[in-house]
């Protein structure tokens, strides 16, 4: 209490009270006539006695030395025989923390028979802590570095892994373009689709592709179509179907038949793999599509100025990327993104397999299809070294190759060694290929070498698609083999937290025998200043013809962007210029969201180009909780055009259908039962459907991720017990987080006892089970939410306790709670 006079004033007091159970230890003593203007004596020593902390149970930050392991519900009990409420540790949530549970079972310390029990850490383990910091509700798990498992950290116990619930869903991304000219109009619809049905633990999967435009026909192909399933003892994965073969040595090549393969994300601090961010220029409001292996990856529409892709799915482990910008006059540009697998590194002591076994299987129906086997395994030699071999064998071709790969302190680096010998029509031809790999990121200079490669081929040396190719031909000699192949891709930050902006380095050039080759280029820097963003790119192509070059191109980009006020999601106005080839143009226009709270998307823009005149264009896109939409019109001159995006997702499961945005290789479905419209946390536009429940987009597999609930804008006639859980994928898995809700009228209930006297601060307010529903404030009043309309309530303090009957008179939904008085008889104690 401080006491303060000013101005000849009566001196006033201000209490400070506890809202969260008050610290205390055993023998402290607390003076509790601080607590003014209570109009009832004060009952807090059930609050200071014996603990830091009331039993029952709380939501906690649950961490392991120092590592956040995950958020749950943890029980808080009293020890029978020190009095002290402390934390209900299970054996499960020792595994989760990293405990190593073999050495304890040992010992002969630890009964693992009833995994609910609570087990006293310090008593099992010396030097171990548990400690609760109240106010960060973080409960803090000490164990001594002998008493954990080596290589535990970020990896949880396979006995975790849940392999979720049955599910099908249906992934789309549909995209429809209509360009009108002075000759013509063409409407072009492209329709990409991954399909799954999960039953136990098998997943099947499909992916599909359908695309049609004016004046050709319809096509429609399917990529891939698998059936897949974990390996647990061996930490890898089986699949069986139309599949790709891995490329840590040989080109991935389609095919269908059986694969058996490591799965890294099984293991602790593992690769998560890569996957390229593809980088370029839009004149205007352009329509890009990726391809791999001549199959479509990926479709989007972009406003004019530089574009950024990073959430493609790639089918194999390599396969160069072809990147096709349609402008919206149709001017199509297309570029090559390298796309190439990292460095081979292996834990000491570890493997990492793949074999693959089948007959050959193009996406050209003009390929041969010979039966086939490939086949890698890598071994970690030391913590430094690790060493890879490899084989694929068809009846007339086969290759052998040797690797190795050494971390260094300047990064880590690969080199291998192919011999092939093919045969086609009688004549046989062998040849070798050295390539090097190398990957680094520079903590000091924040320089991030995703990859750098370099691979040498002499004439006679084949791939296995190019000694399918050339079987193919009915005895047409081959021409035009790789002979070098570079490519690079550098990203620097520059300056701490990039206080000097980023650049970013692209590069890949290609040369063959007999033939020319081709060579790209992009680089680009970004920066702000103040609230001004900009960013200069620069992308260089040429095609190098057998005497010299033939063809070049150079296109520069210059872009800047400004806030249109001082708001935290004010519109944005920006201005884009760009020259390419004597063809100079110009853009700008605003974009924004449509109010603070909106996830509706707009952009507005004009521009002029040197060549084209004239143009404006206009798109929209909103985020929902059933699917991502967008739409947009340009028009310059001799040309206008329309385009509309859809993408989401379809699941069906136990509790019904829903729809939601697009899902990822692994999902979640969130719970909420009985209770429509409840957001989900992080994933913006996500919220429970009509049936309880909501579709979350992504989850990583083998590892704890928490799906928490935005509960802010419940009514006050909703409670939710846990709004978190966490779930633990296998890969491919459904997994379903379930949420407890009850929903009732929330009331602020006056406490008062036989004599009609106010009952004291921190007595408990229980429902018929015997469950805590609220404790009562320095007035005697305490807010609970009750089920029924009228009911018989328990309160208990200083060792007694009474019963009290309430019944509420209809519900006025104007009113945020309502209030009522619980006098109440005294009962045995």
């Amino acid at each position: 209490m401080f006491l303060l006079k000013r101005d000849g004033l009566a001196p006033f007091s201000v209490v400070l009270v506890c809202s969260t159970p008050c610290l205390a230890d055993t023998d402290e003593q607390f003076n509790t006539s601080f607590l003014q203007g209570a109009s009832s004596s004060v009952d807090v020593q059930s609050l200071l006695v014996n603990s830091r902390v009331l039993p029952g149970t709380y939501r906690v930050d649950l961490y392991g030395n120092e590592t956040l392991v995950g958020r749950r519900d943890i029980e808080f009990r009293r020890h029978p025989g020190s009095g002290k409420v402390e934390a209900c540790l299970t054996l499960e949530m020792l595994q989760q923390i990293g405990v190593d549970i073999s050495k304890l079972q040992a010992s002969g310390k630890l009964d693992a028979a009833d995994t609910n029990a609570c087990l006293d850490l310090p008593a099992l383990i010396d030097h171990a802590t548990v400690r609760y910091d109240v106010p960060r509700l973080q409960l803090l798990v000490s164990v001594p570095q002998s008493a954990m498992e080596r290589g535990r950290r970020g990896y949880v116990d396979p006995a975790l892994w849940d392999e979720g619930v049955s599910a099908a869903f249906i992934n789309y991304q549909v995209s429809s373009n209509r360009n009108s000219s002075e000759t013509d109009t063409t409407i072009s619809n492209n329709v990409g689709l991954r399909n799954g049905i999960n039953l136990g633990g098998w997943r099947l999967r499909n992916e599909s592709n359908f695309n049609s435009s004016t004046g050709r026909p319809s096509t429609f192909k399917s990529n891939r179509s698998y059936l897949q399933h974990d390996v647990t003892a061996l930490k890898g994965q089986f699949s069986a179907g139309d599949i790709f073969s891995d490329a840590d040595l040989f080109d991935s090549v389609r095919y269908r038949g059986l694969k058996l393969a490591s799965d890294d994300g099984m293991r602790a601090d593992s690769e998560r793999g890569y996957a390229p961010v593809i980088r370029g220029i839009a004149q205007s409001s352009a329509t890009v599509e990726i391809r791999q292996n001549n199959y479509i990856l990926y479709t989007a529409n972009v406003p004019p100025g530089p574009f950024e892709i990073s959430d493609i799915y790639p089918s194999g482990s390599n396969g160069d990327l072809e990147v096709t910008v349609i402008e919206a006059d149709g001017q199509r540009r297309v570029t090559v993104q390298a796309f190439s697998s990292l460095p081979i590194m292996v834990r000491q002591g570890q493997l990492k397999y793949s074999v693959s076994a089948g007959r050959y299987n193009s996406n050209s129906d003009d390929q041969q299809s010979p039966q086939f086997v490939s086949s890698t395994l890598a071994y970690g030699v030391s913590s430094n070294l690790s060493a890879i071999v490899g084989t694929q064998a068809t009846e007339n071709f086969q290759a052998l190759s040797l690797g190795l790969g050494r971390n260094t302190s300047i990064g880590a680096v690969s080199l291998d060694l192919t011999h092939s010998s093919s045969r086609t029509f009688g004549q046989t031809v062998k040849g070798n290929s050295l390539r090097a790999l190398y990957a680094k990121t520079f903590t000091g200079t924040d320089t991030n070498f995703t990859l750098a490669a370099y691979r040498y081929s002499t004439e006679g040396y084949r791939t296995l698609s190019e000694h399918v190719e050339e079987l193919s031909r009915e005895g047409e000699k081959r021409t035009g083999n790789s002979k070098t192949r570079t490519d690079l891709t550098v990203n620097q930050s520059l300056g701490r937290n990039q206080q000097f902006g980023s650049l970013y380095l692209n590069a890949s050039d290609q040369r063959y025998w007999g033939r020319g080759g081709s060579q790209s280029l992009s680089a680009g820097y970004s920066n702000y200043w103040g609230e001004v963003s900009y960013n200069v790119g620069a992308t260089y192509t040429k095609d190098v013809g057998n005497y010299g070059p033939s063809n070049n191109d150079t296109l520069i980009n210059l872009s800047l962007s400004f806030p249109l006020g001082s708001k935290p999601r004010a519109p944005r106005a920006f201005v884009s210029a760009s020259t390419q080839k004597g063809s100079d143009s110009t853009q700008m226009g605003v974009n924004g969201y449509f109010s603070q709270d909106s996830d509706s998307y707009y952009s507005v823009q004009a521009g002029n180009s040197s060549t084209g005149g004239n143009s404006g264009s206009a798109n929209i896109s909103t985020r929902t909780a059933v699917m991502d939409i967008s739409s947009g019109y340009s028009q310059g001159r001799g040309y206008d055009s329309q385009n509309l995006n859809l993408a989401g997702s379809i699941v069906g499961h136990a509790g019904g259908i829903n729809l939601g945005q697009t899902v990822g290789e692994t999902f979640a479905l969130a719970q909420v039962e009985g209770v429509k419209g409840v957001k989900i946390a992080s994933f913006a536009g996500a919220r429970t459907a009509g049936n309880g429940f909501a579709v979350v987009s992504n989850a990583q597999p083998y590892r704890v991720n928490w799906i928490s609930l935005d509960t802010r804008d419940l009514g006050g006639e909703f409670e939710i017990e846990n709004a978190t859980r966490q779930v633990v994928p296998r890969r491919g898995a459904v997994v379903l987080a379930r949420y407890a809700s009850k929903t009732g009228r929330r009331v602020q209930f006056a406490l008062y006892d036989a004599r009609h006297q106010p009952i004291p601060f921190g007595a408990s307010l229980e429902d018929g089970t015997g469950k805590q529903l609220a404790i009562s404030d320095p007035s005697g009043k305490a807010l609970a939410l009750v089920e029924d309309d009228a009911g018989t309530l328990t309160i208990r303090w200083q060792g007694q306790r009474c019963e009290a009957t309430y019944a509420l008179p209809e519900r006025d939904k104007a009113l945020n709670y309502e209030r009522a008085s619980l006098v109440c008889s005294p009962l045995a104690p």
